[in-house]
């Protein structure tokens, strides 16, 4: 189970997502939620290969 969480997050961090620079829960809580929203279309398009 551990590895898993650590490849998704290792994945998330190499596309920039850990790295938020905003003023405020809502706007980094949307930054967050954009960026789980492209790490599974990124997802979706490697498994729709």
């Amino acid at each position: 189970m551990r590895a898993r969480v650590e490849h998704i997050f290792a994945r998330m961090a190499q596309m920039g997502a850990d790295w938020c620079r905003s003023i405020g829960l809502k706007r980094a809580t949307q930054h967050n939620h954009l960026s789980n929203l492209v790490y599974n279309m990124d997802r979706y398009a490697c498994l729709a290969r």
